[in-house]
């Protein structure tokens, strides 16, 4: 039987919501690795928005290799990480221009 359901749940379901092992963890890693490095060689920052073929092996991969919740976080986590470092190189670009913080000022 599923979790919440009344009727028995075939043995191919079950599986397909078991947990990933350790072994499957890494091929998802690897390959959102993979995926996201053709992204950056080819400028491309929003994951999904890369014109025609680009990196289309690499992210068919990442999507057979990874849960799609998971794809969808990792997604996400990308856009997010590289509005948080963009953020970061203006904000140490304006405390350069200002001399740096707690700079004796004479």
């Amino acid at each position: 039987m599923g979790w919440f359901s009344s009727s028995p749940s075939s043995p191919s379901s079950a599986t397909e919501g078991a947990a990933p092992d350790r072994s499957a963890r890494q091929q998802c890693w690897d390959g959102r690795d993979r995926y996201f490095a053709c992204l950056d060689k080819n400028g491309v920052q929003v994951p999904g928005q890369e014109e025609g073929a680009t990196c289309k092996a690499e992210n068919d991969e990442y999507k057979g290799k990874c849960a799609g919740s998971w794809v969808d976080y990792f997604n996400k986590r990308r856009v997010l990480q590289l509005r948080q470092d963009l953020m970061e190189r203006k904000a140490a670009e304006q405390v350069r221009q200002m001399g740096g913080v707690g700079a004796k000022q004479t």
